[in-house]
């Protein structure tokens, strides 16, 4: 149409002119894979192990280190190979440290793993003593409700009994009220 005032407006094509989608939520994040140990994560145990074991090899560097004695034999070492024993026993004390920290840590997780174990089967015995409580609750209601219908065939047959040997009006009365109740409890008839 020659005056509409829409026809002015120019209507973008191309790219930017398609609706944007909507935003997608972001994917739940995925667990993360479990890290590989680190090389020398010792623990409290471990750090104490490695720290003595490197103040002795201090000491040692430090000190004479030109001979090693075994067995009252003493046997005599230049130098430099001193040192290289020392920084050898030092590598063994680090190594001897991570390998006892990796044990401890095998063993807390063994030890966890066999208490929730043990706490899993322990809530299944809670579970299945609670459930049978449960059935025998219900199967004490069921014989409860049981019993107290039999109670009212018993009265219901003494009163119609009684009603039948001598039609007093007490009788008729309480049979009456009775098969009033009687009524009520099954509820209203077809």
């Amino acid at each position: 149409m020659p005056g509409d005032p829409l026809a002015a407006v120019p209507t973008p094509t191309g790219p930017e002119s398609e609706p944007s989608p909507a935003p997608s939520p972001p994917a739940p994040p995925s667990p993360a894979p479990p890290s590989p140990r680190q090389p020398l994560s010792l623990d409290r145990q471990g750090l104490l192990e490695a720290t003595g074991g490197t103040v002795i090899a201090l000491i040692a560097l430090f000190s004479s280190d030109d001979h090693i004695t075994l067995a009252d034999h003493t046997i005599p070492l230049q130098q430099q190979w001193g040192v290289w024993f020392i920084a050898a026993s030092l590598a063994l004390v680090f190594i001897d440290a991570e390998l006892a920290t990796r044990s401890r840590s095998r063993e807390k997780a063994r030890h966890d793993r066999e208490e929730h174990r043990r706490q899993r089967e322990e809530d299944s015995r809670e579970r299945e003593t609670h459930e049978a409580n449960r059935e025998r609750n219900r199967a004490a209601e069921a014989a409860e409700r049981q019993r107290q219908a039999t109670a009212r065939l018993h009265g219901c047959a003494l009163l119609g009994g009684r009603f039948q040997l001598n039609p007093t009006p007490a009788n008729a009365t309480r049979y009456r009220a009775f098969l009033a109740l009687m009524a009520d409890v099954a509820g209203p008839e077809n």
